[in-house]
Formats: structure tokens, sequence, C-alpha cells
């Protein structure tokens, strides 16, 4: 690196010192994704995470990038043992276009061994109503209930429930399945560590 240096004259070190800059500056712009750094939601948000227990945190990764992070909770309001919500909190530490969700989550689905045309056209629909883009600090939460429905909660948007059991359970199953393509983020998410 000196040897290249002393080739390029000054050009070769205003070319180094820019680098370096735009990796500062890269790294600043960037919300510092630590499992424990969770912002506190909205009082729209919170209150579907209220009473209810914390199984795990990690952050999703994608390449270099880290995209959010994501707490797995599960409430037992009767105490039976068995989750009456299984609920997922997102909090995003990058701008994340809704086409960019949508068309990742489509790459999930059809790794499902019962997915048909029919389902995957309806299982977008869906996606495409319940999702928005995002933005850096935003906060999302998706619950699914015990009677199979899931409810898509966007900061500044609407609720979306969708009633689809199947969709519910193979939506989670992105990250919690045994068969996601997250597997790390997943032992984080149980707490199998």
């Amino acid at each position: 690196m000196v040897s290249d240096l002393k080739n390029h004259g000054k050009s070769g070190l205003t070319a180094l010192l820019v680098a370096m800059i735009c990796v500062v500056a890269s790294l600043g712009a960037t919300k510092i994704a630590r499992a424990d750094a969770v912002s506190v939601p909205s009082p729209e948000l919170a209150v579907h995470i209220a009473d209810a227990t914390l199984v795990g945190r990690g952050v999703l990764k994608i390449y270099w990038a880290n995209v959010y992070i994501l707490s797995h909770y599960i409430k037992d309001t009767d105490n039976d043992g068995k989750p009456d919500a299984v609920i997922l909190h997102y909090d995003y530490l990058r701008d994340v276009p809704k086409y960019a969700t949508i068309d990742a989550s489509r790459d999930e689905f059809i790794r499902y061994p019962h997915i048909t045309d029919e389902k995957l056209a309806a299982w977008m629909d869906y996606l495409d109503k319940a999702l928005t883009d995002m933005k850096t600090d935003d906060q999302a939460i998706i619950v699914r209930q015990a009677d199979g429905s899931i409810h898509f909660y966007m900061e500044n948007a609407q609720p979306v429930i969708i009633t689809d059991a199947e969709f519910s359970q193979v939506f989670l199953d992105i990250w919690l399945g045994a068969e996601t393509s997250y597997p790390t983020l997943r032992k984080q998410l149980l707490a199998l560590n």
C-alpha cells in the first residue's frame, strides 16, 4: 500500500482519504446494530407486546448489511404452556422498500413444499396490502394469534388482519421454522444458543 502511494503520489493519498471518509460516513449513517439496543416501540405498537415474554432477539444481516433487530415474544395468557400469541417486533436499522420485503418473502414462500400458484398469488396479495416502505428507526409488529390469524401493525399505517392460518404459519417460519434460510438468527430468536 505504501509503494502504491509513492507511485501515485498525492492523487493516491487523496483517493485513500476520500475512501476512508466514505467508510466513516456510512458507518455513522447506519444505526448501531446491537441486539440489546432495540428502540422503545411507539405507544400504538407497544400495546401488542405488553405482558408478553421475550424469548429471543437477533439482528437480520443480509451480506454486510444489518437490516433490522428482530425480537420474538410469546403471550400465554391462560398459562397452559401453549402460546396464545407469537409476536415478532422489527426495529429497522436501514431503509427497506416494500417491494424488497415482498420479493424476499416470495423467495421464501416458493421453498415451501405445499405452495401452489394460487396460494403464492394470494399470499403476495396479502403482503401487498399488509406491508409498507420502512425507514431507518421505523418499527413493525406482527402477531400470530392462536386462531391462526396474523395481524400486521406498521407505524403510521392501518392494521391489516389476515385469517389464512397456513399463510400465517409459513410467514412466521421464515424466521422461526426449522428450514429457515437464517439459522443463526433463528437460534437467537428461540434462545437456542
